[in-house]
């Protein structure tokens, strides 16, 4: 078949066979998108992110179709590149007559119009270092042809002769050329290179020039990455030269997990290939299709044991006793600090400005505000205050001064006293993991993180889980249990002798406690690692009997012969053959997990991470360290794989948190877990769908501390939520229509149950108070009122009143339960609010004011405003808008709740007292009428309504309405410095809060 017909005929005729679903459909349309708005002559770049299970497969094929002409799509190996293939016969309508192959081809000597390959066969390997001695070679052997007028061919040949007879100085001459590829600078020069294009492509091994050749001669002008995330570092950029050469006119990258989180350089190379994220699909929008499984995130608590708690806290202690002789503002560490920070000399003794020093060192200069304050040092009017100078030093912020001053101070000083304390400071930093040196700190993986990854507690816990979840799932319990290593590593640290074991943290470790446990041991695990395969003693002849029936059926030539290990509680498995590998170990084990033979494998990330499925797994505990967004994403998606036995399936997934209460570094586990869920979403405990810990339990966003009982409901609650499969599933409401679209919201806590209101405002609330006064809500009528305000007034009491017979004891006591009534939601809504009146008043005043300015769409109406409480307390406000009317909400309602510091702008908000709650009629009359009031606080005009007087008054105007009286006050002015000095960073209503995105 020629080149032209494939490129011509092929277009129209293909078509899949089933309606596209949502989400698919979006990604399509963004590619039209894309199409219209591309520049004549610049290729097209379509970069799309979707979950494992999205069907980014037909989706790539879709897109070959639509652009009409021959691709290239590049896999990562040859399983996927099976699927490819498989999938095109989805294209080609039945009963045509057309053979897939004349169509699509996995061969690299024969193109067709849809030409799928492996990463590998363009000498891509998965071996980087293998991947850089090929090219370094290849870059050796081009400037052996041109300097000594030879064949490319010749060349590599003397260099395969001296790596072997003097290897070396073959060593030696590679490595200036592995080094130029690492860097980047020796691709680069090559490109630059009199503009040859061929020279690209000299440098790359005989067979993958000719495969090359070969598609470009065919006229493939399309390439498809998928997993494009492969595509880092030297190898993007020779893609990005390759496809150059090839003339391709359409790149489209197709990957799970981008490298959001690499290197700056890595990411880099990566977005020059393929270009910036066009299109992401979040896996709930796949979830939501009904192509994915639903899911809810659950984290369980430990406590290090004893030995490992003793050894984390003497870590601890110097650093201890240093805070708390720093800590005095009489110590010589704070007078350096207000050296540094309020007097700013300079060496030729003039005062360095303020903002100068805060855009060269704006976290030092923070950190150093916050210790003078807590010092109790006055901060000058000069210095530019900012919400996070407000509250407790971290211990990253600590060591950022201490840094300073052992550097600055005591390294450069002669005295011997300062040469010990420098000495002191380095041991007791080192400990925390944090190394002092000449050119600032640096950290590192430290004793203290590797105690809290690996502690004992961890298998404990994970028994615990396992217990619970087989009580509740019985036998449909299907579990995987990861980990980083099948053993840890730990020990390689001395210091850590007698503290962990070589098996702690690791798979090994899990499998052995798992087979001693008589409940656990029920689940006939199985341990899978790169190295291991041991399988529990009582399905061991089951485990050979099964195998060799798999092996025959797939024609595998594979022999398997086991022994007892572990006083008989495990087997170990050895293979021999032609196909026993790794991947067939895997492939047969997890057979058995969907069997229910095994219903635990117990395994490492990097063989039950990206590319294994198992359709039934329905449980993962998560015991690894890795936090990158691609391995946790790839991870978290093995366990939400559809199960057509189990229709209405829900995967609970685990993480464990070892957690060290009263020490700095011993949240270092929970911090981890932060990490791990910043980029992730799941569903909320209110059916919200949201990123961050937040959906994993509210109070995890706001956690600062927690003790043994708190640990103890923490976990007692992640047990309960685990049992609630059914209600979880229908609250991720599979089928609804859903946008796509992420929006920001606030959420907030407040440390006080309830705050005075101004009652100079009129309210709803108000409203609703008069006409529980005077619509006959009194059972004695609406005079009830008036003559019990007048009985109060003359000072008489009730009781009295009725003895001496000023009213009718009947009428007044069925005035009485009213009044109780309406003097209760005076108290509650009138006098004062809770976080969720404030959230509303405080919105509404941010919404209306937005609005007024312009800032936001004026057809929006207040019920576009959601305020919604969480079950841990706090309170999630959000305007359902346009992402970016959103985002500006959550930012402006943010800075509203901020202390005042360097805003333009402020308003006060005034407090009227709340009477005793033994006089209801006293909090009746406080309702209906005024009383006098005090500033409480003063709280800043957002940043977007503060630009000018003219839109900071808007918002004073609806600050009047809905919240407090008050006049506005410029911060920079004479006055609005006083009112700095006196409120300035003062968190009066106990505020934590976090902005956090959610998508719908």
């Amino acid at each position: 078949m020629g080149k032209m017909a494939g490129t011509a005929a092929y277009e129209p005729f293909l078509k899949f066979r089933y309606p596209f679903r949502t989400h698919q459909k979006m990604i399509l349309d963004r590619f039209e998108q894309e199409i219209r708005k591309k520049e004549p002559g610049q290729p097209l770049r379509l970069h799309v992110v979707a979950p494992p299970g999205s069907g980014k497969t037909i989706i790539g094929i879709e897109l070959a179709v639509r652009l009409k002409k021959p691709s290239l799509i590049v896999c990562p190996n040859t399983a996927i590149q099976g699927q490819w293939v498989k999938k095109v016969e989805l294209f080609i309508p039945e009963n045509s007559g057309v053979h897939p192959g004349e169509i699509v081809t996995s061969q690299s000597d024969q193109p067709r119009f849809i030409n799928v390959l492996t990463y590998q066969i363009l000498s891509i390997s998965e071996d980087a270092a293998e991947t850089i001695i090929d090219l370094a070679e290849g870059f050796w052997a081009n400037d052996i042809s041109q300097a000594q007028h030879i064949e490319q061919e010749e060349a590599r040949a003397r260099i395969a002769a001296m790596k072997t007879s003097n290897p070396a100085q073959y060593k030696k001459e590679l490595s200036k050329y592995t080094k130029g590829i690492r860097n980047g600078k020796l691709l680069d020069s090559q490109a630059a290179r009199s503009g040859d294009k061929d020279s690209l492509i000299s440098v790359l091994h005989p067979r993958t020039r000719e495969l090359l050749t070969k598609l470009r001669n065919y006229g493939v002008k399309t390439v498809i990455f998928d997993e494009c995330h492969h595509l880092q570092t030297y190898w993007a950029v020779v893609m990005k030269n390759i496809l150059e050469w090839m003339g391709i006119e359409n790149i489209i990258g197709l990957t799970a997990t981008p490298p959001v989180d690499e290197r700056t350089e890595i990411l880099q190379n990566y977005t020059n290939l393929l270009g910036p994220i066009d299109f992401e699909i979040p896996t709930p929008a796949v979830v939501k299709d009904g192509m994915l499984a639903p899911y809810q995130d659950m984290t369980y608590f430990c406590i290090p044991g004893q030995q490992e708690m003793a050894y984390l806290s003497n870590c601890h202690q110097k650093f201890h006793s240093l805070v708390e002789q720093f800590k005095s503002p009489d110590s010589d560490f704070c007078q350096w600090m207000k050296s540094r920070i309020i007097e700013r000399r300079l060496a030729d003794g003039t005062q360095r400005e303020w903002r100068k020093l805060f855009a060269a060192r704006p976290d030092f200069s923070t950190a150093g505000v916050k210790y003078l304050i807590k010092a109790g040092v006055r901060i000058p009017a000069d210095i530019t205050l900012t919400s996070e100078m407000a509250g407790d030093l971290t211990i990253e912020e600590w060591a950022m001064l201490i840094e300073d001053y052992a550097l600055n101070r005591l390294k450069i000083s002669g005295e011997e006293a300062h040469q010990a304390l420098y000495d002191t400071i380095r041991d007791a930093l080192y400990t925390l993991g944090f190394i002092l040196t000449e050119k600032g700190i640096r950290t590192y993986i430290s004793p203290i993180d590797r105690v809290l990854s690996y502690s004992r507690s961890k298998l404990q816990a994970v028994k615990d889980i396992l217990r619970h979840e087989m009580r509740l799932m019985g036998d449909r319990l299907r579990v995987a249990v990861v980990t980083d290593f099948e053993y840890s590593n730990a020990l390689s640290l001395a210091k850590l002798d007698n503290v962990l074991d070589e098996e702690c943290g690791g798979a090994i470790s899990v499998i052995k406690e798992l087979v001693t446990d008589e409940e656990l041991d029920t689940l006939n695990p199985v341990m899978v690692t790169g190295k291991s395969l041991l399988c529990d003693d009582d399905i061991a002849e089951t485990y050979l009997a099964h195998f060799k029936e798999w092996a025959n059926e797939h024609g595998y030539d594979i022999n398997l012969t086991m022994k007892p290990v572990y006083g008989g509680r495990l087997y170990e498995i050895e293979g021999s053959g032609r196909d026993w590998n790794t991947k067939s170990a895997i492939l047969f084990t997890t057979s058995l997990l969907e069997k229910g033979i095994t219903r635990c494998i117990v395994g490492t990330r990097g063989l039950l991470g990206e590319g294994w499925d198992a359709i039934s797994l329905n449980t993962l505990i998560d015991l690894c360290c890795a936090s990158t967004y691609a391995s946790v994403n790839q991870l978290r998606g093995r366990s939400i794989r559809k199960d057509e036995n189990y229709p209405r399936k829900l995967a609970n997934n685990w993480d464990v948190v070892a957690y060290a209460p009263g020490l700095e570094k011993g949240i270092n586990d929970l911090k981890r877990l932060h990490k791990k869920h910043r980029q992730f979403y799941s569903i909320c405990e209110d059916g919200r769908i949201q990123k961050g810990v937040a959906h994993i339990d509210p109070s995890l966003a706001f956690m600062t501390d927690m003790n043994l009982d708190a640990i103890n409901r923490f976990n007692e609650k992640m047990m309960a939520r685990a049992a609630e499969r059914e209600s979880q599933y229908d609250k991720w409401r599979i089928g609804e229509k859903f946008a796509n679209i992420e929006q920001d919201s606030v959420e907030f806590s407040m440390e006080r149950s309830a705050v005075p209101c101004d009652t100079g405002v009129f309210t709803l609330h108000t409203a609703n108070l008069r006409g529980k006064a005077a619509a006959n809500k009194f059972k004695g009528g609406a005079g009830a009122l008036a003559l019990l305000a007048a009985i109060a007034a003359a000072g008489v009491s009730i009781p009295v009143a009725i003895g001496l017979g000023a009213a009718s004891a009947l009428f007044i006591r069925s005035s009485i339960k009213g009044m109780n009534k309406a003097a209760e939601y005076s108290r509650k809504h009138v006098l004062c609010m809770d976080s969720l009146e404030l959230a509303r008043r405080f919105g509404l005043c941010l919404f209306h004011a937005l609005k007024d300015a312009g800032l936001i769409n004026r057809m929006l109406l207040e019920k576009h405003l959601n305020i919604s409480g969480r079950e841990d307390g706090s309170v999630r406000v959000f305007l359902d808008a346009s992402s970016e009317e959103s985002a500006l909400f959550a930012k402006s309602f943010d800075e509203l709740l901020s202390p005042i510091m360097n805003q333009r702008y402020a308003v006060p908000r005034y407090e009227t007292a709340v009477p005793d709650s033994r006089g209801d009629l006293a909090a009746i009359n406080a309702g209906l009428k005024p009383g006098q009031a005090l500033v409480a606080a003063w709280h800043p005009v957002p940043d977007v309504l503060g630009v000018n007087k003219e839109k900071a008054e808007i918002f004073k105007k609806h600050w009047n309405r809905w919240v407090s009286r008050g006049e506005l006050v410029y911060l920079k002015s004479a006055e609005g410095e006083r009112i700095i000095e006196q409120y300035g960073m003062n968190n009066v209503l106990g505020i934590k809060k976090q902005v956090a995105s959610f998508w719908r």
